[in-house]
């Protein structure tokens, strides 16, 4: 078996030259950089563009280049079963949920995960009973899920959903937390989308700490195109058929070979050379910790802090201290090309991958203290994030709610209704209010005050003054 099946097989197909009679419409025409009506419009978009069937691979897909890659990924990892995807995290965490779950069936799910779960629970309308993480006395951030929090609700569930690392970067003791579900024979799934590295450090990610299922995005901390993630399980509890059904229902019929193949390629350059690369950016990543906490007032988030394990490559900064304004700060930094992962008034958080150069890990640190001391304010208390803190009240399920009649009234009006719609703040996108849950005023000042620093997505009205509800008429 090739190392690396379909990046070769992606590789021979672009270098056919072939004058397909078959999608996809560009004929992969600009890959040999075809002049034409349309080339300065889409030329340079497409040009790369092979499609898995017909192009990387035959229309039957009978050399099964994208199943040895999977396998590939699968050993790498520490799991039995893997599958790629080109939905994103999002498909990874809405195809493991469906597998262990069913209609009206509980699942004890992290409130603070990401808004693909809810797609889940609407699709197969499960009941989710929601779980907690420990959240940082001072600053009330996610600190982590602790298996006191599962075994709290373990008689009531068939199966357990928690989100490691969190969007700040916190790291659950996954261990811990299968030392909890295992006897139970419950399944345990981890999304860790935000770290796909993870499984690349010496002690590996969530699957060889005992995860029953785990989704990682291969595109955020690692080198896959946007969109690529992968999710892996163990084949001991669910037969791993059930997962490859729910992963072909929730995919598209016309994958692009180009993003699967940079799964592929991903997964042989982290065996490679990832883990030296990795060790690089970690220690310019911790270097920056130091010279940024000799900034006064600022609070950088790190083990020692955080009361848990941080993400080595993740930057998280607590700025009340500073009197800085982490959206001013933001905004910033985008004009300077440097974007952050998230701004709020309070945090900043930047993501590093292998694909950072040290050095510029440490200027960018230099940087950014530059600009929060010209920045620099009263020093303030802090005002942390609703969306950490949403505990809701949960009178239908997602499904329920989602398939009911609806009707549209004033936002203020909502108090007291159940919610037939979704409202998400991105970043970090993790929900405020979901469908089937009770609308109350906490949730609306939460909403409003979301609106001031960053996009509220899935609502229908994107002015807030209107919201739709479940018509119990």
């Amino acid at each position: 078996m090739s190392r690396t099946p379909l990046v070769d097989a992606w590789r021979r197909a672009l270098a056919a030259r072939r004058r397909p009679m078959q999608v996809p419409g560009h004929k992969m025409r600009y890959a040999e950089g075809a002049a034409g009506w349309s080339y300065d419009l889409v030329g340079d978009l497409v040009r790369d563009d092979v499609p898995l069937q017909g192009g990387v691979d035959d229309n039957a897909y009978s050399n099964k280049y994208l199943d040895q890659a999977e396998a590939l990924w699968a050993q790498s990892v520490g799991a039995d079963h893997s599958r790629f995807l080109v939905g994103g995290s999002s498909q990874g965490n809405i195809a493991a949920l469906a597998t262990v779950g069913d209609e009206g069936v509980p699942i004890a799910i992290d409130r603070t995960s990401h808004r693909s779960t809810q797609a889940g629970l609407v699709l197969i309308g499960a009941r989710p009973v929601w779980i907690y993480p420990r959240l940082h006395p001072e600053f009330h951030l996610p600190i982590g899920m602790e298996a006191a929090s599962l075994t709290a609700v373990a008689d009531q569930v068939n199966g357990f959903f928690a989100t490691s690392p969190s969007y700040i970067g916190t790291v659950s003791d996954v261990a811990s937390l299968v030392a909890a579900t295992r006897p139970r024979k419950e399944p345990l799934i981890i999304d860790q989308a935000w770290g796909a590295h993870l499984d690349f450090l010496p002690e590996g990610g969530a699957m060889r700490a005992g995860a029953d299922f785990m989704v990682t995005s291969v595109h955020k901390a690692l080198l896959g195109y946007s969109q690529t993630a992968v999710v892996s399980m163990r084949g001991d509890l669910i037969p791993t058929s059930t997962l490859d059904r729910w992963v072909d229902l929730t995919t598209t019929t016309s994958p692009s070979g180009t993003l699967l193949a940079t799964i592929d390629g991903t997964r042989a350059a982290m065996e490679r050379g990832g883990a030296e690369r990795l060790a690089l950016i970690i220690e310019a990543v911790a270097e920056a910790r130091r010279r940024l906490a000799r900034v006064r007032g600022l609070v950088v988030l790190d083990d020692a802090v955080a009361g848990c394990r941080v993400d080595p490559a993740k930057l998280t900064l607590i700025l009340p201290g500073t009197g800085a304004d982490g959206v001013v700060l933001g905004e910033a930094l985008w004009q300077l090309g440097h974007g952050p992962e998230s701004a709020d008034h309070d945090t900043l958080v930047f993501t590093t991958t292998v694909a950072d150069e040290p050095e510029w890990v440490l200027e960018f640190a230099d940087l950014l203290a530059a600009l929060i001391e010209s920045h620099r304010g009263e020093a303030r208390p802090s005002s942390p994030l609703a969306v950490w803190r949403v505990e809701p009240e949960v009178v239908l399920t997602p499904r329920e709610a989602f398939l009911r009649g609806r009707r549209r009234v004033p936002m203020r009006e909502a108090i007291g209704e159940v919610s037939a719609e979704q409202f998400c703040p991105y970043p970090p996108g993790v929900p405020l209010l979901a469908p089937g849950e009770r609308v109350t005023q906490e949730s609306i000042d939460a909403i409003h005050a979301a609106s001031r620093v960053c996009r509220v997505a899935y609502c229908s009205d994107p002015t807030l003054e209107t919201m739709l509800i479940v018509d119990s008429a």
